[in-house]
């Protein structure tokens, strides 16, 4: 069949963002409020789209920057962890999963 129509590239921001370094190491930095999901019609909280079946490998931006709105012209470094790479399914048997 068709293909799945390409989703836009998102970028998730984490909510402490913009923070020092120095307020980075204080804390455990949490992902808990992104959202993976496959339903386009979902609005809760921080959400991504994903296909199913479509292979994904998050990367992690660490981003040198005083101000938000400049992110797109800031320094910044890619981390990609091999282990995080993962494929979307449409249902998980897990209900601690939603």
């Amino acid at each position: 069949g068709k293909a799945d129509p390409e989703m836009p590239k998102r970028m998730y921001i984490h909510p402490d963002s913009p923070s020092t370094g120095e307020q980075w190491m204080q804390k455990v930095v949490s992902f808990h409020k992104l959202k993976l999901t496959n339903n386009i019609s979902d609005k809760h909280g921080f959400q991504t789209i994903l296909n199913s079946m479509h292979k994904y490998q998050p990367r992690f931006h660490l981003v040198r920057a005083n101000d938000i709105l400049k992110l797109p012209y800031s320094t910044f470094r890619t981390y990609v962890f091999k282990e995080t790479e993962f494929i979307a399914v449409t249902a998980y048997q897990n209900e601690k999963i939603t």
